[in-house]
């Protein structure tokens, strides 16, 4: 399984090193006992798709980006085992964290030949389908994008599944459903029969080497 939009820099035998983007959970929380918690466990129960342990990861400032987070004078944890934490009451008389920013070095398995390396996201799932003739459930690519999945926006191919019957083809579930790398995941309840269905989808991408 692999997350979107990483890019890959090295190989160790049959894995791929690859960094995911700058990850910002938002703005430092204020009061002496705020901070700004962009920890590992944090940012996967955000929703992004990253390893549960990274081989490696980088901290900056958003204010500061060229600047090496030792260059800032405060204190901050920037570890492969915590992720980023900064607290408040531990940055002298300013008693307040910059808003900070993490990325992380994982390794995926190479399932590519050549100059590209083919990595599946994770499973995904935007919710419970919406009610009424007019709704449905919209796992579509632009929606993913939107709702702060990190995934490319062209992927070579998709998979798509029921939560509730995870076994079966899409094809077997006797459902009008659109499961194409161009759109991504659309069902809508007027084109189906008397039984709905939760859907979730998955896709690989090409990540240049």
């Amino acid at each position: 399984l692999l997350h979107p939009l990483l890019q890959p820099q090295h190989r160790h035998g049959e894995e791929t090193c690859v960094w995911s983007d700058w990850i910002n959970l938002g703005q430092p929380t204020s009061g002496s006992e705020g901070g700004d918690n962009e920890s590992i466990k944090n940012i996967i129960a955000a929703g992004y798709h990253i390893c549960s342990a990274p081989e490696a990861v980088e901290c900056r400032a958003k204010q500061y980006p060229g600047l090496q987070i030792s260059q800032l004078g405060q204190d901050v944890t920037c570890n492969p085992s915590v992720g980023l934490v900064c607290q408040n009451n531990e940055q002298g008389l300013q008693q307040k964290c910059f808003d900070y920013e993490i990325r992380v070095k994982c390794l995926t398995p190479t399932k590519c030949s050549g100059e590209e390396t083919c990595v599946w996201s994770d499973w995904i799932n935007l919710g419970q389908p919406t009610s009424g003739s007019e709704g449905g459930d919209n796992e579509s690519i632009k929606n993913i994008i939107a709702a702060g999945y990190h995934i490319c926006s062209a992927p070579e191919a998709v998979e798509c599944r029921a939560k509730q019957y995870p076994g079966l083809q899409i094809s077997q579930l006797g459902q009008d459903v659109t499961c194409n790398p161009s759109v991504g995941l659309v069902c809508q309840n007027n084109e189906q029969g008397l039984q709905r269905y939760l859907q979730s989808i998955r896709w690989p991408c090409l990540s240049k080497q």
